[in-house]
């Protein structure tokens, strides 16, 4: 079953998102639209408003899960070290921390956190926004029917991508995301972002821009050596221009000024065709420009691959703060349900072996009557049906033959068995089936020897005409030898 994904990546100065069928066996674009803020009507009250309007009437919003990335200029970020492990202490202490580096009250400010390493200290990244930025942007989308359950920052979302899929050669990279406005920088190594931050560019002149590109890099890498106590090392510079117009011509002018600045690899990426997207299918038309969709592609990385950049969703702080709060006690109760369902489980198993092993000795102690009382038939399916059957017919038979038995009766057969085998020979006779023809004559005696002796005394008796043996065995369980003697009654 195929799930709709919507990706919004507002910007400063555009809008553009990209709807996604995602399926097991492959992922296609349905729709796609850019919109830029300046071509609003001029007399629009709220231009960015109407641009999110226009965005989602073009791509189609209705029954897709939306992905919704902040303007990279709206969102902070900070590297803290603290001397905790826990999240819940983390999320305790992070807003005292980043209080003193934010130009309002902290209690103004969403912030998340992603762990980067830990040791005796260990190393944080936070990213902040505004509340009231937050509360503004995800009301125009409940405006058009839409809420945001992922809420982040499109060019983390992007370098992550690239740190996980798109450059696994790569021990470490630098990603650069560039619009008219500003960039974000973000450092990548062995697939985690570890230092990121927005500056303002300025517009248009591109030697301006690369100078002020070349001066943050600078001051970042100096950032990481002294946050990392470690040299920072990377191999690569990944450029990614996500505006339209004259900015694909600087973005080329920006990456040739670069690469002669810093002496590397710097190169410009489309996510759509560097980026490691596997069973994505592309819109054919000439509309979709695969280089101005970055960035929404960077945030279908969340669904499609996995990928966690920070999520100011207040679903997402909500269940997480639950769940840190009642961390011990919600491990400390799936425990206690495991241990109880194994208990359980235990007691079933057990009880469903007791009463096989029951249904199995009934069914064997049935098996010995049905041999017992029908020598000469068969054991079928329904041993009971099949007794109830026999008893039935002989019933009939006997109605039938009227008084032609009448002048043999049981108790002078058993009298005359009784006289016919001396007291020295140890038998035991524990059953007599009498029929309208013949006997049998069931038990147990001493030995096989014995066996010949009862039935030549038994052809002594008046009443017999032929004896046979029918079966005689060793039983080990009593050391003697179970019997079964036939024989034809006279004058039948």
């Amino acid at each position: 079953m195929s799930r709709k994904l919507l990706c919004i990546d507002i910007r400063d100065e555009s809008v553009a998102a990209i709807r996604i069928s995602s399926g097991l066996k492959a992922n296609r674009i349905e729709s796609h639209c850019r919109i830029g803020i300046d071509q609003a009507p001029a007399d629009t009250e709220n231009r960015l408003f109407w641009a999110i309007g226009k965005v989602v009437e073009e791509t189609g919003a209705s029954g897709a899960s939306c992905i919704l990335s902040l303007p990279p200029g709206d969102v902070a970020y900070r590297n803290i070290k603290l001397p905790f492990r826990e999240r819940k202490k983390i999320s305790q202490l992070l807003p005292f921390e980043l209080e003193s580096g934010l130009p309002s009250p902290v209690e103004e400010f969403t912030i998340d956190f992603a762990i980067v390493h830990k040791a005796e200290f260990t190393d944080i990244i936070a990213a902040s926004v505004k509340t009231e930025t937050l509360d503004e942007l995800t009301g125009m989308l409940r405006h058009f029917g839409i809420k945001a359950g992922y809420i982040t920052s499109a060019p983390v979302a992007e370098a992550l991508w690239y740190g996980r899929y798109g450059m696994a050669k790569s021990d470490g990279f630098m990603f650069l995301n560039i619009d008219y406005v500003c960039a974000t920088a973000c450092l990548v190594f062995s697939g985690k972002l570890h230092l990121a931050r927005t500056f303002r560019l300025p517009r248009g002149n591109p030697e301006k821009r690369t100078e002020r590109l070349k001066k943050e890099i600078r001051r970042i890498t100096a950032a990481f050596e002294t946050i990392y106590d470690d040299e920072c090392r990377f191999d690569q510079v990944l450029l990614s221009c996500t505006d339209s117009g004259d900015m694909e011509e600087h973005g080329r002018q920006i990456g040739q000024a670069l690469h002669n600045a810093l002496d590397m690899d710097v190169r410009e990426v489309t996510l759509a065709e560097d980026g490691g997207f596997k069973n994505l299918q592309y819109p054919e038309d000439d509309r979709f420009k695969k280089r101005l969709f970055n960035s929404a592609l960077g945030l279908a990385g969340i669904e499609i691959g996995g990928i966690t950049p920070f999520n100011f969703s207040r679903d997402h702080f909500f269940i997480q703060k639950h769940l840190e709060e009642n961390k011990t006690e919600l491990v400390a109760s799936g425990i206690l349900f495991f241990i109880v369902f194994i208990m359980i489980l235990g007691n079933v198993i057990v009880h469903a072996r007791f009463l096989d092993h029951q249904v199995r000795r009934l069914d064997a102690e049935i098996a010995e009557v049905f041999r017992t009382t029908l020598p000469d038939q068969s054991l079928g399916g329904d041993p009971v049906s099949q007794m109830e059957s026999e008893i039935e017919r002989i019933r009939q038979q006997s109605a039938l033959a009227g008084d032609a038995t009448v002048d043999i009766v049981n108790i002078d057969i058993l009298n005359a068995i009784s006289r016919s085998i001396p007291e020295e020979i140890d038998v035991l006779v524990t059953g007599m089936v009498r029929s309208e023809d013949h006997v049998t004559i069931s038990g147990t005696i001493d030995g096989f020897n014995a066996v010949e002796e009862v039935k030549s005394r038994l052809e002594t008796v008046a009443f017999f005409e032929t004896i046979t043996i029918s079966s005689a065995n060793m039983d080990s369980s009593i050391n003697r030898v179970r019997f079964r003697i036939r024989a034809d009654l006279a004058g039948l």
